[in-house]
């Protein structure tokens, strides 16, 4: 059995360190059993990136994953890094030996309000301090389970933001509401064994996206979460997973 590294991407306005500091997304505990490849995505965390808008467009930033690791390797992320995976396997679906999706963002049809959020927030990143951003995320409620696991989430979230290079605040939002998940007959061909995670309650990652994948894909599993402890066994089923699909 050959052992390939899991390359896991982050979620929108999110990083290597944001995911650390939440502790509840898998990819950090995973680093303990399994060879795991993180980076923070182009405009993100520590990475720098340019003003161009269609430079942050999710089918353009799987770039950024296909060059983390050279070779075979499992596709895995959460919410915007779901969409770099996906691209990643239709990319180069050679390279790509697996695929770990947690909490995919609504996408195609259900797309239409986190679009209208995202360009609001463009306009907000555009005309005001980013501290006028990061306030209007303090004050956006959680997911029922997201509250659950990480009750300040919100401030987390805030705060990461602020680090981020204000004039590209602006265009990675106004590409995201510009970006969807590839489409469902894009994603009917992607064939390799594919773990989906998602849990409910949560408009932004709705169960109906992880659904709607899940039927589309031949070689899928997918598992909702309904309760905390559900959430604290995603690395453990994500382990099991592998195993058994490599």
């Amino acid at each position: 059995m050959e052992e390939y590294p899991l390359v896991w991407a982050h979620d929108l306005c999110s990083s290597v360190a944001h995911e650390d500091e939440l502790g509840f997304l898998p990819s950090s505990a995973l680093t303990e059993v399994m060879p795991v490849v993180r980076y923070d995505a182009r405009g993100h965390g520590s990475s720098i990136g340019g003003y161009e808008e269609r430079t942050y467009r999710w089918s353009a930033m799987v770039d950024d994953m296909l060059r983390a690791h050279e070779g075979t390797f499992v596709a895995g992320g959460t919410g915007m890094g779901v969409a770099t995976a996906l691209y990643a396997a239709l990319r180069a679906p050679r390279r790509v030996a697996a695929l770990v999706l947690v909490l995919p963002p609504a996408a195609w049809d259900g797309r239409a309000s986190a679009s209208a959020t995202y360009e609001a927030d463009a306009d907000l990143a555009e005309t005001s301090p980013a501290r006028r951003l990061a306030e209007e995320v303090r004050r956006r409620p959680l997911s029922p389970l997201l509250a659950q696991v990480r009750p300040d989430a919100r401030e987390v979230d805030a705060r990461h933001l602020q680090t981020m290079d204000p004039k590209l605040l602006a265009p990675v939002l106004r590409a995201a509401a510009r970006s969807d998940l590839p489409r469902p007959d894009e994603v009917r061909s992607i064939i390799v064994p594919t773990l989906l995670l998602a849990w409910e309650g949560d408009p932004a990652r709705p169960v109906a996206t992880a659904q709607a994948l899940a039927d589309a894909m031949l070689q899928s599993d997918l598992r909702i979460a309904r309760d905390l402890s559900d959430v604290k066994a995603w690395p453990a089923v994500i382990e099991e997973f592998l195993a058994d699909a490599m």
